[in-house]
Formats: structure tokens, C-alpha cells, sequence
């Protein structure tokens, strides 16, 4: 091989190599605004919903502390508060935020009430509660790491194939 061919040869290889790192840097660039464009869409979408989500917070605490209250506190006055929290919440404002799985541990309480049951039933019905609204806060702030893995939704989701 002559000098000159040799030149066109490494000339050649060093336009090639040069017009692959720009193709390389250009995806590696769309890639990375892809990335960013999803994550604020998901801060857009959060901030969205943040006064929905802060309000299903508010809402979810002051049923999980009723029911908490009721089945634990030993003083009349607490538990006749906490009742009268508890059936606002189950007949009016709670209804706007809560998903079916919390409604049914709602509904549950309630009927629990009704029939009289005290101390380790209202307790654990109480703990139901607070697990639905744990794993309902999950799922609307899209958090997994928030959701019970004993729940029988998501173990459902695991056993799924």
C-alpha cells in the first residue's frame, strides 16, 4: 500500500468514527431529555392532583385515628368523639377521596359498631383500615414502596405470571 492510500484509508476511518460519536452523542442527548420530559411530567401530574392527594392524607388519618381511638382508648368521652369523627367521616366527606378497598374496611368498622364489638375485634378492623388507606396513598401517589406486601392485592400481583 502506498503513503497515499494509506492517508485516504485513515481519513476515512477518522470521518466514519467522528460521524459515529455524533450520531451516539445525539441519541445518548434524545435520550436523556426523554427521561427528564417523563419525570416532570410526573411532578406536573402530582402537582395536579396535590390538593386532591393532600386531602385524601387529611382525611385518611383522621379515620385511621378514629378507629384507633375506638378501639383502644378506655375513656367514654374519647370513644363518643372519636364515633362521632368516624360516622362524619364514613357519611360525608371521606366518600370524595376513598377507593373501594378502603370503603369495604369502612364499612366493616361500621358494622362492627353497630353490632356492639369491642377491644381485639375493633382493633384489628382498625388495622385493616389503616393498611387500605396505606396502600390507597401508595397507589394515588404512585409510591410502591408505601403498599403493604401482605395485602392480598398485592399479593394477587405477585402470584400473576
Amino acid at each position: 500500500m502506498s503513503l497515499e492510500s494509506s492517508k485516504i484509508s485513515l481519513e476515512a476511518t477518522l470521518k466514519i468514527l467522528t460521524m459515529i460519536g455524533t450520531i451516539v452523542a445525539f441519541c445518548w442527548g434524545a435520550y436523556q431529555f426523554i427521561l427528564t420530559q417523563r419525570g416532570q411530567a410526573e411532578t406536573r401530574r402530582i402537582e395536579a392532583t396535590r390538593p386532591f392527594l393532600d386531602r385524601q392524607l387529611k382525611l385518611y388519618t383522621d379515620a385511621t385515628q378514629a378507629t384507633a381511638t375506638m378501639a383502644t382508648s378506655a375513656s367514654r368521652d374519647e370513644i363518643a368523639a372519636a364515633r362521632s369523627k368516624f360516622f362524619l367521616l364514613f357519611w360525608g366527606e371521606l366518600v370524595m377521596v376513598e377507593d373501594r378497598n378502603v370503603e369495604s374496611a369502612m364499612v366493616e368498622f361500621r358494622n362492627a359498631l353497630i353490632a356492639g364489638k369491642e377491644g381485639p375485634e375493633l382493633e384489628q378492623l382498625s388495622l385493616t383500615l389503616a393498611r387500605s388507606c396505606r396502600n390507597s396513598l401508595a397507589q394515588s401517589w404512585g409510591v410502591k414502596q408505601w403498599q403493604d406486601p401482605h395485602s392480598p392485592f398485592e399479593q394477587q400481583k405477585q402470584q400473576l405470571p
